[in-house]
Formats: C-alpha cells, structure tokens, sequence
C-alpha cells in the first residue's frame, strides 16, 4: 500500500474535485458563475479531505485569503493551532500548502482576463519560497477545436517554475459538443 504524504493527498482531492464533482456540479446547472464556483469547490474539497483528516493535520480551507498583499482564490493551509486560540486566525497559517486561482467566463470574454491569473500564479511561484502546489482552474463556455487547443500555461512551459504547478481547465470541445474538463501538470 502506498502512503501518500499530506501534500499529495491534499492534491490528489483536488484534482478528484476538478473532475469529478465540479464536472458534475456544471452538468447540473449549479454552477452561475466565478462565487458559486469558488463554493462548490470549498464544499467539495471540505468533504473530501474530511474533518478528520483537515484537524489531524492542522488544515484548514480558505477562500479569498490575502498573501503579500494579494487575494487568492481558495487557499488549503496549515495553521499553528496554539497561536489560533489568542491570534487573528489569519495570522496563525504556517504554510500554505495549495493556492488556487479560478475564473469562471463566458466566450465574450478575451484571453486577458485568464491570463491575467496565469501571470499572478507564476509571480507566486518565482516570488515564494515555498513548497506550495499551485493551481489555476478555469471554466470557458467557449467552444475549441480540440486540435487547435492550448492551455493556458502553454506560453510558460519553456519557462524555468521553482515550484508545482496544475492547470484544471474545461472549455467546450467544438467536436463533441461537450464540455471538456482536463487536467495539466507541470514541476
């Protein structure tokens, strides 16, 4: 039996959230737009990981945390719990152990917009030292020629990252006329 350490257990769930529960919470209509996406994937990373395992480890889900000045999506941190019962709590984290940033568009919306995130993230990672996983994940109700299709880190790919780094991106395959929902890793 293989054990996998908090971090990959931490990113394992999230990628199960990508493509299992986000994936069927937009088939299911529950999903309006960037907020009711940051939720969805709050409650489902909470239930997966499981209250058991987020207090073992001193975990804890956050979204919109500020870090250097910068608000990011939804947060998975380890908190110092002896500090947490005198301290701001938001002051108690330890490591942040993975950042993810969301956009949830229409197709009117120009790459711009997801870019900008793209370019947020890899600051984090050149700026950061640290161990954190990073993530983006995008919804495009788009259509894409799956032939034509880049990611949207596919102009960093040449570049030197410091750290991990996870794209999560569904656009709607021209071809299938289906949403596609695909994970890329990069380390």
């Amino acid at each position: 039996m293989v054990v996998l350490s908090i971090n990959e257990q931490v990113n394992k769930a999230i990628c199960e959230v990508w493509l299992e529960n986000l994936k069927d919470d937009y088939h299911n209509f529950s999903l309006l737009k960037e907020d009711t996406m940051k939720n969805s994937f709050y409650f489902h990373l909470r239930n997966k990981l499981g209250e058991d395992f987020l207090n073992a480890n001193n975990l804890r889900i956050f979204t919109e945390y500020y870090i250097d000045g910068e608000r990011i999506d939804l947060t998975v941190v380890k908190i110092d719990p002896i500090k947490a019962t005198t301290s701001y709590l938001g002051d108690c984290v330890i490591e942040v152990i993975a950042a993810i940033e969301m956009k949830y568009k229409g197709y009117q919306v120009k790459d711009e917009i997801f870019l900008a995130d793209v370019k947020k993230v890899v600051s984090y990672i050149e700026e950061w030292e640290s161990n954190t996983h990073f993530y983006v994940a995008f919804i495009r109700e788009k259509y894409v020629n799956l032939s034509d299709a880049e990611t949207w880190l596919d102009s960093y790919l040449g570049k030197e990252l410091k750290g991990n780094l996870t794209e999560m991106y569904a656009f709607w395959n021209e071809e299938t006329d289906k949403m596609d929902w695909m994970l890329k890793n990069i380390k």
